[in-house]
């Protein structure tokens, strides 16, 4: 491509057309980059796996990081895919902005899956409370195998967005974990009403105290 080839197809006539050709491809280059960048930023990101307490398995930190950057870039995405010159790579940019509004969802109930564990994790540690309790022990048992499962991938891979691939279908697992952890939650605290019906001194200790005490009842 020379200047004496552009002169013969008389590019001086059609200067506006190529100007507009070439902000155009500008445009589709920067948004394509940006797309990248944004990419190999995930790449970098990890959870903050730790252990928790003596129960052999971890939890997770570096939450508020990930929230933070979840949000920014889902509004960047959907800029992005809002701009006129997002065709050359809408597909992708498309299917990117589905991947992160999966991820946060699964930040979303990683989070509550978490909080409830923790609480839960400790009572039925205890052989007492598992057999006055065994439809919520047995439910507690699944949950606590997804998440031991869970945390040992986490801990080989700590990056965060390599876990909230769709394939592996996390969002729906903790999902199905959460309505049992409600459900045993539920069952817990139908069971502490039955006994404070039948010892009313126990309305005045707090659940906490309650289940110590009839764990070692």
């Amino acid at each position: 491509l020379t200047l004496q080839f552009l002169l013969d197809l008389n590019i001086q006539d059609r200067i506006d057309e190529v100007q507009e050709i070439t902000v155009s491809a500008d445009k589709e280059y920067k948004l394509e980059k940006n797309l990248e960048a944004m990419k190999q930023e995930w790449a970098e990101i990890e959870f903050d796996v730790k252990a928790y307490k003596e129960t052999g398995t971890s939890i997770v930190g570096g939450i508020d990081e990930i929230i933070a950057l979840l949000d920014d870039h889902i509004v960047k995405t959907q800029t992005m895919c809002g701009s006129m010159y997002i065709k050359a790579i809408e597909g992708e940019a498309r299917g990117w902005e589905s991947q992160l509004k999966y991820a946060q969802n699964l930040v979303d109930e990683w989070i509550a899956m978490q909080r409830v564990w923790m609480y839960l994790e400790p009572i039925f540690g205890s052989e007492d409370i598992m057999r006055q309790l065994p439809t919520e022990a047995r439910r507690f048992n699944d949950v606590d195998k997804l998440w031991r499962s869970t945390m040992k991938a986490t801990e080989e891979d700590p990056v965060f967005i390599s876990q909230a691939e769709p394939s592996k279908q996390l969002v729906k697992k903790m999902q199905d974990a959460n309505e049992k952890l409600d459900k045993i939650q539920k069952g817990l605290s139908d069971y502490l009403e039955m006994k404070r019906l039948y010892f009313p001194r126990f309305f005045f200790l707090a659940d906490e105290q309650m289940l110590e005490i009839l764990s070692q009842s």
